[in-house]
């Protein structure tokens, strides 16, 4: 993975852990969700009309954007159910640390990718960081609660949002090799935010106003954080492999569980740092990996 590729990931794992550190903390966040789009899509509309006039979309390029918005729209739905029921420092880990999981087996089965022995054993360590970060206590039995938690709602969810991560990140490294990023993102977005608007317009209205008139300012922040960081990872998809990419995002982890035990008070401090630093390990394989 080259030196660019890698900092623009951990620059966009930077953003993407800050603005799902604001939704945690919205009042509705399915509201919040819909919210941010719909500010996303304003505020970029002067860069989609830039490419949208100056380059062709070939019919591969429009598969990839409908069904990433789909899947883009799923995953919202998902992300937002699993806030609402569970904590940040448990959805994020698991949302985000299923995805490599599933992502090297399935970019090298369709994709015809491979993956060298220090990329793969970093993308281990990323997996078993994930998972010493979920964990209660170092005490054997501690051990099953991350498959026994998958039983509840907020886990369930988390789940299927990272399975919805993981196809939506080999949909977009076969995308943007069609369309410009930009364009690419934007209109994913624009999809996404469509199809959540049924039920948040006609079932959120008041939730949509209360949401701007206390948390304005954390939706236009998003608004204009969320595409730039789509962006950034899939200019990245240009550069390196998926597997690699999609691994190195979960340096945000480590970022999440900072702002979990700094600004929201979560506990299990020894295990979010013991999980930080074999997470910070992988990376650094990954980075060295060609």
């Amino acid at each position: 993975m080259s030196d660019i590729a890698l900092v623009i990931v951990i620059m966009a794992a930077f953003l993407h852990a800050g603005w799902n550190f604001f939704l945690k903390r919205s009042l509705d966040k399915l509201a919040f969700i819909w919210s941010f789009l719909l500010v996303s899509v304003i505020v970029y509309t002067p860069m989609f009309c830039y490419y949208w006039f100056r380059v062709d979309i070939p019919i591969q390029g429009w598969v990839c954007i409908i069904a990433t918005g789909l899947l883009h729209f799923l995953y919202f739905a998902c992300m937002g159910g699993a806030y609402e029921r569970g904590d940040l420092s448990l959805v994020y880990p698991i949302s985000r640390g299923s995805g490599p999981m599933l992502v090297p087996p399935l970019a090298v089965l369709f994709l015809h990718e491979k993956i060298d022995p220090l990329g793969g054993l970093g993308i281990a360590l990323i997996i078993c960081g994930i998972y010493v970060i979920h964990l209660r206590s170092f005490a054997f039995v501690s051990f099953m609660a991350p498959v026994r938690a998958l039983k509840h709602g907020a886990s369930f969810l988390a789940l299927m949002t990272g399975l919805f991560i993981a196809a939506y990140s080999l949909v977009d490294k076969v995308g943007v090799g069609y369309v410009e990023p930009p364009l690419y993102i934007y209109l994913m977005l624009l999809i996404a935010m469509v199809l959540l608007a049924p039920v948040v317009l006609t079932k959120k209205r008041a939730a949509l106003r209360r949401e701007w008139s206390c948390n304005r300012y954390s939706i236009l922040a998003v608004g204009v954080v969320v595409l730039l960081t789509y962006m950034m990872v899939l200019f990245a998809f240009r550069m390196s492999k998926v597997s690699y990419v999609v691994a190195v995002r979960e340096v945000s982890i480590v970022l999440s569980a900072m702002y979990g035990l700094i600004w929201l008070k979560e506990q299990y401090v020894v295990q979010k740092l013991t999980g930080s630093i074999i997470i910070a390990s992988g990376v650094i394989l990954i980075g060295m990996g060609h």
